[in-house]
């Protein structure tokens, strides 16, 4: 018998993140006016695209959501790492702080989401 070993598909970075991504390295790099275009690029995606879809997964419970919840809540984390990358010494603690917050409140929805995933039980279709 051939018995196939479960493989873990890896999801790409949501486009949002490639944005933030690139807005930390910018920054990281010293390019300041395209770190910022690029980290506006990302809350913008984040805000209407990838926003849209995190509420799809929290309304829909199937297993093979989890990864994709858990790819989703590094967004916000990336922005945090490069406002404060960008922002070079003049970061204002209260958009630090919501972007903290935010990242934080993600992460715990988005894990909380997908440990109740985890523990639902198969339904058994016998009688």
């Amino acid at each position: 018998m051939n018995k196939s070993t479960p493989t873990a598909t890896i999801r790409p970075l949501p486009l949002s993140g490639i944005a933030l991504g690139l807005a930390y390295a910018a920054g990281v790099l010293g390019f300041g006016m395209p770190g910022w275009v690029f980290f506006a690029a990302g809350a913008l995606i984040w805000m209407m695209a990838d926003g849209r879809t995190v509420v799809g997964l929290l309304t829909r419970r199937a297993e093979h959501h989890t990864q994709r919840m858990i790819t989703y809540s590094t967004p916000p984390a990336i922005a945090l790492l490069a406002y404060l990358t960008l922002a070079d010494g003049n970061a204002d603690p209260v958009v630090g702080g919501a972007l903290a917050l935010h990242a934080l409140l993600v992460w715990a929805v988005l894990m909380g989401a997908a440990y109740a995933v985890s523990q639902q039980s198969p339904v058994s279709h016998r009688i």
